[in-house]
């Protein structure tokens, strides 16, 4: 596994590098295909403060897995971290292994079943003037993005713990924008040219 250490007040010393690579060495038993993970070490208030904030992102396949943890203290922080990572690598492997083991029984299942037509909710017209605010972009995210299915765009925002996610929806052959509504369903925008 290749890690990639990105700090902002905090020194990245070899032996930290030892103990971060030790403690997420554990990972390779739920996940033997994890290409890289990223460590973000950070200080919050800058270098005389007393929190570090400590990120772990995990690219196993195309599919990420992250946690992020906080204290005073930077080795438990990190340890807080890959404890939480293991624990989602571990219910993402219980999920992969289960959706392969079962995929024929239920392929056969919904071969025999016929499409139900889809409820869309449409966005209402307001006639209402509305103000516009002004802002900056600030950070831009640029990530690979791999064709896959609601479902699979659904356990990949849980296990991120997003509010949504943008993916590659193979069914449609278009991106979309999946998010969760307030009631706890989800939500999903598919763009259409004009």
């Amino acid at each position: 596994m290749e890690l990639t250490f990105r700090s902002r007040h905090v020194a990245v010393t070899d032996s930290l590098r030892e103990y971060t690579t030790s403690k997420l060495s554990r990972l390779a038993r739920y996940l033997p295909l994890v290409n890289e993970a990223v460590v973000e070490l950070k200080q919050e208030g800058g270098e005389n403060a007393r929190r570090f904030v400590v990120q772990l992102t995990v690219n196993c396949n195309g599919t990420y897995l992250r946690a992020e943890e906080r204290g005073p203290r930077l080795l438990p922080a990190i340890d807080a971290a890959a404890d939480v990572l293991s624990h989602q690598a571990r219910r993402y492997k219980e999920k992969v292994y289960h959706s392969d083991k079962h995929v024929k029984a239920r392929g056969a299942a919904q071969a025999g079943k016929v499409a139900e037509p889809v409820e869309v909710e449409e966005g209402r017209e307001e006639d209402e003037e509305i103000e516009i605010v002004l802002g900056r972009v600030v950070r831009v995210k640029r990530f690979p993005v791999k064709p896959m299915s609601e479902e699979e765009a659904i356990e990949q925002m849980e296990l991120l713990h997003h509010d949504f996610f943008l993916f590659f929806d193979a069914d449609v052959d278009t991106y979309a924008l999946l998010y969760r509504r307030r009631d706890g369903d989800y939500g999903m925008i598919i763009p259409q040219a004009l």
